[in-house]
């Protein structure tokens, strides 16, 4: 898949998740065989203001290649000079968030609130063109409601302000992630747009993303909510992609080692510590372990979960033997 002068090996593309898309979980779905990973959404006003929290959301290493910095905000000068220190901080693109629903973000007139101000919008990605020499990507909803799609519009402003690609969850703000993905709009768009669309929505397995792109022609899908606690989704995409028989999900020892490989990928990014990494992994093995036998178990104990020796202990109640 080429985005401007950015290319990847495949298809296969990692969601920017809220809490989730961290260096670490970019390390498990890389191996895996992620093609593109996009980062946790970075708050511009934040990041302009020198905030620790947005900076370390920049801190990548050599082997985070090729990835997408996502940057939400509403303020077009502040947007591009965000995405200009994403760019100085080794983002081999730049995405813009109109898509976020969460009302944290809509309420300050980010994210998918964009959809609702489209002349703000276009403000924005003219602003960040400018700013920045990397590929410029946006993320959006299919529109604010299904009453008020803005797909057309979107279409449009792609290519009128030098967006190289476009990303679609075939949701509306409304929906946030209710009901099903209505992937006939990611089609549309792929009629309407001059640029690559990346497909988003309901991407849960290997079929899945094949079928999306068999019946879209969309040039990338992402999956998001899916791969949290199954990186190896990324390997059976991929699998299917290149037609050879589709890996199944690691069992037993094999997925306690995966398990570990997260956590302390996570230690890493945290300088060593484990407690801290703890804190944030919890949410990743609640996931790990979801639909297995003793998964109730590890659920009560996550609280506990401190350190390294804890997580071994707590793999051991499902995954031993």
């Amino acid at each position: 898949m080429r985005i401007g002068g950015l290319v990847s090996d495949n298809p296969f593309v990692l969601a920017p998740m809220d809490g989730y898309t961290d260096a670490a979980m970019r390390r498990m779905c890389r191996r895996a065989g992620a093609g593109l990973c996009v980062t946790e959404m970075v708050p511009a006003q934040a990041l302009v203001r020198g905030a620790r929290g947005a900076r370390a959301l920049l801190r990548i290493s050599e082997e985070d290649h090729p990835l997408v910095v996502q940057v939400v905000g509403n303020d077009p000068d502040t947007m591009a000079e965000a995405a200009r220190m994403a760019e100085e901080a080794g983002a081999d693109a730049v995405d813009v968030n109109a898509g976020c629903p969460s009302r944290r973000v809509t309420n300050g007139g980010s994210g998918a609130a964009l959809l609702s101000d489209l002349p703000r919008l276009e403000r924005i990605l003219r602003a960040v063109r400018v700013a920045i020499r990397v590929p410029l990507t946006l993320k959006v909803r299919i529109g604010p409601t299904l009453d008020r799609v803005v797909l057309p519009d979107i279409a449009r402003m792609t290519a009128d302000c030098g967006v190289d690609a476009v990303t679609v969850h075939a949701r509306t703000r409304a929906q946030r992630f209710s009901g099903r993905a209505d992937w006939t709009w990611i089609a549309r768009l792929r009629e309407w747009a001059t640029t690559p669309v990346i497909g988003n929505g309901d991407v849960a397995s290997a079929g899945d993303a094949l079928r999306m792109m068999r019946e879209t022609g969309c040039e990338g899908v992402m999956a998001g909510r899916a791969a949290i606690g199954s990186p190896w989704l990324f390997a059976q995409m991929l699998a299917a992609w290149e037609g050879r028989p589709v890996p199944e999900a690691p069992r037993g020892p094999d997925r306690a080692a995966r398990v570990l490989e997260h956590f302390d990928a996570l230690v890493s990014a945290s300088d060593g510590d484990e407690r801290r990494a703890a804190r944030v992994f919890r949410k990743h093995l609640a996931r790990y372990v979801r639909g297995l036998p003793g998964a109730l178990r590890v659920r009560r104990g996550l609280s506990s979960l401190n350190d390294r020796a804890g997580l071994v202990a707590l793999l051991h109640e499902v995954l031993d033997g």
